[in-house]
Protein backbone atom coordinates (compact mmCIF):
# COMPACT_ATOMS: atom_id res chain seq x y z
CA UNK A 1 0.00 0.00 0.00
CA UNK A 2 2.71 2.60 1.15
CA UNK A 3 4.34 1.92 -2.61
CA UNK A 4 1.15 2.63 -4.31
CA UNK A 5 0.41 6.12 -2.62
CA UNK A 6 4.00 6.91 -3.45
CA UNK A 7 3.37 5.87 -6.86
CA UNK A 8 0.75 7.77 -7.16
CA UNK A 9 2.31 10.99 -5.57
CA UNK A 10 5.16 10.69 -7.64
CA UNK A 11 3.11 9.87 -10.98
CA UNK A 12 0.95 12.98 -10.47
CA UNK A 13 3.54 15.58 -9.41
CA UNK A 14 5.67 14.36 -12.03
CA UNK A 15 3.59 14.92 -14.70
CA UNK A 16 1.41 18.03 -13.95
CA UNK A 17 5.14 19.79 -13.43
CA UNK A 18 6.33 18.87 -16.55
CA UNK A 19 3.41 20.37 -18.10
CA UNK A 20 3.61 23.39 -15.98
CA UNK A 21 6.89 23.54 -16.85
CA UNK A 22 6.61 23.44 -20.71
CA UNK A 23 6.45 26.47 -22.32
CA UNK A 24 6.87 26.50 -26.40
CA UNK A 25 10.10 27.27 -27.72
CA UNK A 26 10.87 28.74 -31.53
CA UNK A 27 13.09 25.89 -31.79
CA UNK A 28 17.33 25.85 -32.11
CA UNK A 29 18.50 26.48 -35.08
CA UNK A 30 15.98 28.50 -36.55
CA UNK A 31 14.58 26.91 -40.07
CA UNK A 32 17.14 27.48 -42.93
CA UNK A 33 19.01 25.68 -45.65
CA UNK A 34 22.34 24.07 -44.60
CA UNK A 35 24.96 21.56 -45.91
CA UNK A 36 23.00 18.29 -45.89
CA UNK A 37 24.68 16.06 -43.60
CA UNK A 38 23.18 12.92 -45.35
CA UNK A 39 25.15 13.76 -48.94
CA UNK A 40 29.13 13.82 -49.67
CA UNK A 41 28.21 16.27 -52.54
CA UNK A 42 27.81 20.28 -52.18
CA UNK A 43 23.80 20.25 -51.54
CA UNK A 44 21.96 22.14 -49.09
CA UNK A 45 19.04 20.25 -47.05
CA UNK A 46 16.29 22.41 -45.21
CA UNK A 47 15.89 22.20 -41.51
CA UNK A 48 12.42 23.44 -40.49
CA UNK A 49 13.54 24.73 -36.80
CA UNK A 50 13.10 20.90 -35.11
CA UNK A 51 13.94 18.33 -38.02
CA UNK A 52 15.58 17.86 -41.73
CA UNK A 53 13.27 18.10 -44.53
CA UNK A 54 13.48 16.20 -47.71
CA UNK A 55 13.65 19.58 -49.81
CA UNK A 56 17.41 20.03 -50.93
CA UNK A 57 18.90 21.82 -53.54
CA UNK A 58 22.14 21.39 -55.10
CA UNK A 59 24.38 24.11 -54.05
CA UNK A 60 26.75 25.39 -51.18
CA UNK A 61 29.63 23.24 -50.21
CA UNK A 62 30.03 19.36 -49.08
CA UNK A 63 28.52 19.15 -45.00
CA UNK A 64 31.40 17.99 -42.94
CA UNK A 65 31.24 14.86 -41.18
CA UNK A 66 33.07 14.65 -38.33
CA UNK A 67 35.44 12.16 -37.07
CA UNK A 68 35.28 9.12 -34.78
CA UNK A 69 35.54 9.33 -31.49
CA UNK A 70 36.56 12.84 -31.49
CA UNK A 71 34.94 16.25 -31.18
CA UNK A 72 31.98 16.24 -28.96
CA UNK A 73 32.28 12.45 -28.18
CA UNK A 74 34.17 12.96 -24.59
CA UNK A 75 32.93 15.18 -22.02
CA UNK A 76 32.10 15.66 -18.53
CA UNK A 77 29.48 12.31 -18.58
CA UNK A 78 32.45 10.16 -17.87
CA UNK A 79 33.06 11.76 -14.61
CA UNK A 80 29.04 11.34 -13.90
CA UNK A 81 29.82 7.82 -14.92
CA UNK A 82 32.84 7.05 -12.78
CA UNK A 83 31.16 9.42 -9.72
CA UNK A 84 28.24 6.21 -9.70
CA UNK A 85 30.85 3.71 -10.06
CA UNK A 86 32.27 5.33 -6.71
CA UNK A 87 29.24 5.36 -4.53
CA UNK A 88 28.36 1.79 -5.29
CA UNK A 89 31.46 0.36 -4.25
CA UNK A 90 31.49 2.75 -0.80
CA UNK A 91 27.92 1.52 -0.61
CA UNK A 92 28.77 -2.27 -1.38
CA UNK A 93 31.68 -2.08 1.08
CA UNK A 94 29.64 -0.93 3.88
CA UNK A 95 26.64 -3.44 3.13
CA UNK A 96 29.39 -6.10 2.69
CA UNK A 97 30.53 -5.31 5.97
CA UNK A 98 27.27 -4.51 7.82
CA UNK A 99 24.47 -6.34 5.87
CA UNK A 100 22.40 -3.45 6.58
CA UNK A 101 20.36 -3.53 3.03
CA UNK A 102 18.98 0.38 3.49
CA UNK A 103 22.69 1.04 2.78
CA UNK A 104 22.96 -0.84 -1.20
CA UNK A 105 19.17 0.44 -1.81
CA UNK A 106 20.09 3.82 -0.96
CA UNK A 107 23.55 3.14 -3.13
CA UNK A 108 22.31 1.45 -5.86
CA UNK A 109 19.30 4.28 -6.01
CA UNK A 110 21.99 7.10 -5.99
CA UNK A 111 24.48 4.60 -8.75
CA UNK A 112 21.83 4.31 -10.88
CA UNK A 113 20.82 7.68 -11.20
CA UNK A 114 24.13 8.92 -11.75
CA UNK A 115 24.27 6.09 -14.92
CA UNK A 116 21.22 7.58 -16.17
CA UNK A 117 22.72 11.38 -15.50
CA UNK A 118 25.80 10.24 -17.42
CA UNK A 119 23.81 8.68 -20.44
CA UNK A 120 21.85 12.09 -20.75
CA UNK A 121 24.35 14.06 -20.95
CA UNK A 122 26.23 12.46 -23.51
CA UNK A 123 23.18 12.31 -25.66
CA UNK A 124 23.16 15.87 -25.05
CA UNK A 125 26.46 16.73 -26.32
CA UNK A 126 25.46 15.18 -29.95
CA UNK A 127 22.22 16.41 -29.79
CA UNK A 128 22.11 19.70 -27.78
CA UNK A 129 18.70 18.87 -26.02
CA UNK A 130 19.52 21.34 -23.48
CA UNK A 131 18.17 23.52 -26.76
CA UNK A 132 14.40 22.01 -26.28
CA UNK A 133 14.03 20.85 -22.69
CA UNK A 134 15.90 21.97 -19.93
CA UNK A 135 16.73 19.69 -16.89
CA UNK A 136 13.93 20.20 -14.41
CA UNK A 137 11.58 19.10 -17.02
CA UNK A 138 13.74 16.13 -17.63
CA UNK A 139 13.36 15.29 -13.64
CA UNK A 140 9.76 15.80 -13.84
CA UNK A 141 9.17 13.48 -16.60
CA UNK A 142 11.69 10.53 -14.68
CA UNK A 143 9.78 11.27 -11.28
CA UNK A 144 5.97 10.45 -13.24
CA UNK A 145 8.06 7.44 -14.64
CA UNK A 146 9.05 6.49 -11.44
CA UNK A 147 5.70 6.29 -9.38
CA UNK A 148 3.98 4.77 -12.98
CA UNK A 149 6.63 1.73 -12.75
CA UNK A 150 5.26 1.63 -8.89
CA UNK A 151 1.52 1.87 -9.21
CA UNK A 152 0.92 0.06 -12.54
CA UNK A 153 3.89 -1.91 -13.75
CA UNK A 154 4.68 -3.48 -10.22
CA UNK A 155 1.14 -4.10 -9.70
CA UNK A 156 0.29 -5.83 -13.49
CA UNK A 157 3.34 -7.94 -13.10
CA UNK A 158 2.88 -9.18 -9.75
CA UNK A 159 -0.93 -9.86 -10.98
CA UNK A 160 0.21 -12.15 -13.76
CA UNK A 161 2.96 -13.87 -11.67
CA UNK A 162 0.35 -14.76 -8.91
CA UNK A 163 -2.31 -15.99 -11.02
CA UNK A 164 -0.95 -17.42 -14.20
CA UNK A 165 2.79 -17.88 -13.59
CA UNK A 166 6.24 -16.32 -14.18
CA UNK A 167 7.05 -18.08 -17.70
CA UNK A 168 3.92 -15.89 -18.53
CA UNK A 169 4.72 -12.82 -17.11
CA UNK A 170 8.21 -13.03 -18.98
CA UNK A 171 6.43 -12.99 -21.69
CA UNK A 172 3.99 -10.00 -21.77
CA UNK A 173 6.50 -8.15 -19.50
CA UNK A 174 7.65 -5.82 -22.54
CA UNK A 175 4.26 -4.52 -22.92
CA UNK A 176 3.58 -4.20 -19.42
CA UNK A 177 6.88 -2.06 -18.75
CA UNK A 178 7.01 -0.28 -22.51
CA UNK A 179 3.42 0.57 -21.92
CA UNK A 180 3.95 1.99 -18.64
CA UNK A 181 7.16 3.91 -19.71
CA UNK A 182 5.40 5.73 -22.68
CA UNK A 183 2.44 6.45 -20.53
CA UNK A 184 3.79 10.35 -19.30
CA UNK A 185 5.68 10.90 -23.05
CA UNK A 186 2.74 9.97 -24.82
CA UNK A 187 0.26 12.07 -22.31
CA UNK A 188 2.51 15.19 -22.58
CA UNK A 189 1.90 15.11 -26.57
CA UNK A 190 -1.21 14.31 -26.65
CA UNK A 191 -1.99 17.35 -23.91
CA UNK A 192 0.69 19.53 -26.96
CA UNK A 193 3.87 19.45 -25.06
CA UNK A 194 6.63 18.46 -25.74
CA UNK A 195 6.20 17.92 -29.50
CA UNK A 196 10.22 18.58 -31.26
CA UNK A 197 11.67 15.42 -31.76
CA UNK A 198 14.77 16.33 -29.52
CA UNK A 199 12.47 16.93 -26.87
CA UNK A 200 10.72 13.89 -27.37
CA UNK A 201 13.95 11.78 -26.98
CA UNK A 202 14.98 13.65 -23.46
CA UNK A 203 11.15 12.19 -22.75
CA UNK A 204 11.50 9.25 -23.93
CA UNK A 205 15.25 8.59 -21.65
CA UNK A 206 13.58 10.35 -18.75
CA UNK A 207 10.82 7.81 -18.90
CA UNK A 208 13.09 4.80 -18.97
CA UNK A 209 15.51 6.77 -16.22
CA UNK A 210 12.32 6.91 -13.77
CA UNK A 211 12.03 3.30 -14.61
CA UNK A 212 15.33 1.98 -13.91
CA UNK A 213 15.93 3.98 -10.92
CA UNK A 214 12.58 2.80 -9.13
CA UNK A 215 13.37 -0.84 -10.31
CA UNK A 216 16.27 -1.29 -9.35
CA UNK A 217 16.16 0.02 -5.76
CA UNK A 218 13.38 -2.68 -5.32
CA UNK A 219 15.65 -5.35 -6.83
CA UNK A 220 18.03 -4.63 -3.59
CA UNK A 221 14.90 -5.68 -1.03
CA UNK A 222 13.79 -8.44 -3.03
CA UNK A 223 17.18 -9.67 -4.30
CA UNK A 224 18.06 -9.54 -0.25
CA UNK A 225 15.39 -11.08 0.80
CA UNK A 226 14.71 -14.03 -1.52
CA UNK A 227 14.68 -17.05 -0.04
CA UNK A 228 12.38 -19.21 -2.37
CA UNK A 229 13.14 -20.47 -6.02
CA UNK A 230 14.56 -18.42 -8.97
CA UNK A 231 12.98 -18.05 -12.34
CA UNK A 232 13.51 -21.87 -13.04
CA UNK A 233 12.26 -23.28 -9.94
CA UNK A 234 15.34 -24.24 -8.21
CA UNK A 235 16.37 -22.81 -4.76
CA UNK A 236 18.57 -20.23 -4.53
CA UNK A 237 21.10 -19.00 -2.01
CA UNK A 238 21.49 -15.69 -0.91
CA UNK A 239 24.82 -13.89 0.61
CA UNK A 240 25.62 -10.08 0.86
CA UNK A 241 28.42 -11.27 -2.33
CA UNK A 242 25.58 -12.42 -4.32
CA UNK A 243 23.09 -9.27 -4.10
CA UNK A 244 25.66 -6.89 -4.60
CA UNK A 245 26.93 -8.92 -7.79
CA UNK A 246 23.19 -8.69 -8.93
CA UNK A 247 23.24 -5.06 -8.04
CA UNK A 248 26.05 -4.25 -10.27
CA UNK A 249 24.85 -6.46 -13.22
CA UNK A 250 21.45 -4.41 -12.97
CA UNK A 251 22.58 -1.28 -12.84
CA UNK A 252 25.68 -1.16 -15.62
CA UNK A 253 24.04 -4.03 -18.17
CA UNK A 254 20.22 -4.67 -17.21
CA UNK A 255 18.95 -0.97 -16.32
CA UNK A 256 20.10 0.91 -20.06
CA UNK A 257 18.51 -1.28 -22.01
CA UNK A 258 14.92 0.62 -20.55
CA UNK A 259 15.78 3.97 -21.25
CA UNK A 260 17.32 2.60 -24.85
CA UNK A 261 13.98 0.99 -25.71
CA UNK A 262 11.99 3.50 -24.53
CA UNK A 263 13.94 6.25 -26.31
CA UNK A 264 14.22 3.92 -29.68
CA UNK A 265 10.36 3.95 -29.03
CA UNK A 266 9.72 7.38 -28.42
CA UNK A 267 12.93 8.62 -31.11
CA UNK A 268 10.54 6.94 -33.85
CA UNK A 269 7.25 8.25 -32.96
CA UNK A 270 7.81 11.60 -32.55
CA UNK A 271 10.09 12.13 -35.53
CA UNK A 272 7.31 10.26 -37.63
CA UNK A 273 4.39 12.35 -36.20
CA UNK A 274 6.28 15.37 -36.73
CA UNK A 275 7.06 15.18 -40.43
CA UNK A 276 4.24 12.82 -41.50
CA UNK A 277 1.11 13.90 -38.87
CA UNK A 278 -1.60 11.39 -38.56
CA UNK A 279 0.12 9.25 -41.30
CA UNK A 280 3.34 8.63 -39.30
CA UNK A 281 0.75 6.82 -36.61
CA UNK A 282 1.76 3.21 -38.05
CA UNK A 283 5.54 3.71 -38.17
CA UNK A 284 4.99 5.22 -34.61
CA UNK A 285 3.24 2.19 -32.94
CA UNK A 286 5.14 -0.04 -35.09
CA UNK A 287 8.32 1.45 -33.47
CA UNK A 288 6.85 1.11 -29.77
CA UNK A 289 5.42 -2.91 -31.06
CA UNK A 290 9.15 -3.59 -31.95
CA UNK A 291 10.58 -2.96 -28.62
CA UNK A 292 7.69 -4.21 -26.34
CA UNK A 293 8.48 -7.97 -28.28
CA UNK A 294 12.45 -7.25 -28.26
CA UNK A 295 11.72 -6.55 -24.24
CA UNK A 296 9.67 -9.61 -24.09
CA UNK A 297 11.66 -12.11 -25.44
CA UNK A 298 15.02 -10.59 -23.66
CA UNK A 299 13.05 -11.62 -20.28
CA UNK A 300 11.64 -14.43 -21.79
CA UNK A 301 15.09 -16.13 -22.12
CA UNK A 302 15.52 -16.11 -18.37
CA UNK A 303 12.54 -19.11 -18.65
CA UNK A 304 12.69 -20.73 -21.92
CA UNK A 305 15.47 -22.74 -21.38
CA UNK A 306 15.35 -24.22 -17.90
CA UNK A 307 15.41 -27.72 -19.03
CA UNK A 308 18.90 -26.78 -20.96
CA UNK A 309 21.79 -25.13 -18.93
CA UNK A 310 23.84 -24.76 -21.79
CA UNK A 311 21.39 -22.85 -23.98
CA UNK A 312 20.37 -20.72 -20.93
CA UNK A 313 24.02 -19.93 -20.68
CA UNK A 314 24.08 -18.52 -24.04
CA UNK A 315 21.34 -16.67 -24.08
CA UNK A 316 22.40 -14.79 -20.52
CA UNK A 317 25.60 -13.92 -22.55
CA UNK A 318 23.47 -12.85 -25.93
CA UNK A 319 22.42 -10.06 -23.53
CA UNK A 320 25.49 -8.22 -23.60
CA UNK A 321 25.76 -7.84 -27.24
CA UNK A 322 21.76 -6.98 -26.99
CA UNK A 323 22.83 -4.01 -25.02
CA UNK A 324 25.13 -2.88 -27.84
CA UNK A 325 22.50 -3.50 -30.69
CA UNK A 326 20.00 -1.53 -28.98
CA UNK A 327 22.12 1.30 -28.32
CA UNK A 328 23.42 1.28 -32.46
CA UNK A 329 19.47 1.24 -32.94
CA UNK A 330 19.10 3.82 -30.60
CA UNK A 331 21.69 6.33 -32.21
CA UNK A 332 20.18 5.50 -35.62
CA UNK A 333 17.24 7.15 -34.84
CA UNK A 334 18.11 9.68 -32.55
CA UNK A 335 21.14 10.99 -35.04
CA UNK A 336 18.31 11.90 -37.26
CA UNK A 337 17.73 14.46 -35.34
CA UNK A 338 21.41 15.81 -34.77
CA UNK A 339 20.96 19.88 -35.31
CA UNK A 340 22.68 21.92 -38.56
CA UNK A 341 25.16 23.69 -35.50
CA UNK A 342 26.22 20.30 -34.47
CA UNK A 343 27.12 18.51 -37.91
CA UNK A 344 31.13 18.03 -38.29
CA UNK A 345 31.53 18.85 -34.26
CA UNK A 346 29.80 15.37 -33.22
CA UNK A 347 31.85 12.60 -33.77
CA UNK A 348 30.90 11.27 -37.17
CA UNK A 349 28.83 8.38 -35.90
CA UNK A 350 26.36 10.75 -34.67
CA UNK A 351 25.95 12.50 -38.42
CA UNK A 352 22.58 12.39 -39.69
CA UNK A 353 22.04 9.48 -42.04
CA UNK A 354 18.97 8.13 -44.22
CA UNK A 355 16.84 11.33 -44.03
CA UNK A 356 13.74 11.91 -46.15
CA UNK A 357 14.03 11.12 -49.13
CA UNK A 358 15.53 14.29 -51.22
CA UNK A 359 12.57 16.63 -53.06
CA UNK A 360 14.64 18.83 -55.44
CA UNK A 361 13.69 22.20 -56.25
CA UNK A 362 10.90 22.70 -54.18
CA UNK A 363 11.28 25.42 -51.04
CA UNK A 364 8.97 25.21 -48.51
CA UNK A 365 6.95 28.15 -47.48
CA UNK A 366 7.16 30.03 -44.61
CA UNK A 367 5.43 32.86 -42.24
CA UNK A 368 7.72 35.88 -41.87
CA UNK A 369 7.26 37.71 -38.49
CA UNK A 370 4.88 40.31 -40.47
CA UNK A 371 2.52 37.28 -40.54
CA UNK A 372 2.79 37.31 -44.87
CA UNK A 373 4.35 34.18 -46.76
CA UNK A 374 7.35 33.71 -48.35
CA UNK A 375 9.18 31.18 -50.41
CA UNK A 376 12.38 30.37 -48.45
CA UNK A 377 15.88 29.74 -50.66
CA UNK A 378 18.95 28.88 -49.94
CA UNK A 379 22.02 31.49 -49.25
CA UNK A 380 24.53 31.29 -51.09
CA UNK A 381 27.10 30.89 -48.41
Amino acid sequence: MTLNILGAVLLAVGSVAAYLLASPRAGAPAAGWFPDPASGTPRQRFWDSRAWTGHVVEAGEPAALGHRFRGRFWGPWTGYLAGAAVVLVAGAAVYRSTEQIHVLAAASLLSMAGVCWAFYRFVNQQLALDDVVDQLQVLAVAGGAAGATLLIAANINALIIDGIGISTATATVGFVEEGTKFLVPLALFLLGTYRDPRAGVALGMAGGFGFAVAETTQYAYATAAATGPDFCGAATSVTPGSVIQEQVFRIFTVSPLHWLWTGIAVAIAWRLWHLHGRRGTLGAVGGLLMVMVIHSLNDSSATAFCDNPDAQGLAALLRFPLLIVMYVVFRAWTRKSTPPQLIGRVTRAWTPRHLPRPVQGRAPVLETAAGTAQRDTPSDE
